[in-house]
């Protein structure tokens, strides 16, 4: 019979230290570059901001993700607001480092149109337009003559 001395306790691989993408390490002050928004997030994101508008999401909760003058936009008095519907959410990149992203809103049995810009810093994806376009009413529609 051998002692445990004498077995030897297999050591595992050594490997490289991983260094994150971009040359970020914990000595660094940078952060690194936030990766591009799927449109499954993008559309995850429309629907909190979405939710904070209706009232049905406490505001304080998405501080965060955007900028100070949508924030203040969504955080004022929200007056019996029906519930909106979002359909498929449509994104595009203009130009590195912003999404826009527009979609098709129900509420009431009307349509309504969502558009919102998203722009990249250095500590991620931030709203900063944030828009739900409500058709005028039918009297203030500029009335074109009949063409001829």
């Amino acid at each position: 019979m051998r002692t445990l001395v004498h077995y030897e306790v297999p050591r595992r691989a050594e490997r490289p230290a991983a260094v994150p993408p971009h040359g970020h390490r914990r000595s660094d002050a940078r952060w690194p570059v936030p990766r591009q928004l799927e449109a499954g997030e993008v559309s995850h994101l429309l629907k909190m901001l979405l939710e904070a508008y209706d009232g049905r999401r406490p505001v304080p909760q998405i501080r965060g993700m955007v900028a100070p003058e949508v924030f203040a936009g969504l955080s004022g008095p929200h007056p019996g607001r029906p519930r909106h519907r979002m359909g498929r959410v449509h994104v595009c990149t203009p130009v590195p480092g912003v999404i826009e992203a527009c979609a098709r809103v129900e509420a009431d049995g009307r349509s309504f149109a969502l558009a919102a810009r998203f722009t990249r810093t250095p500590a991620g994806w931030q709203c900063v337009r944030f828009a739900l376009l409500k058709p005028g009413r039918p009297d203030q529609q500029a009335r074109r003559p009949a063409a001829a």
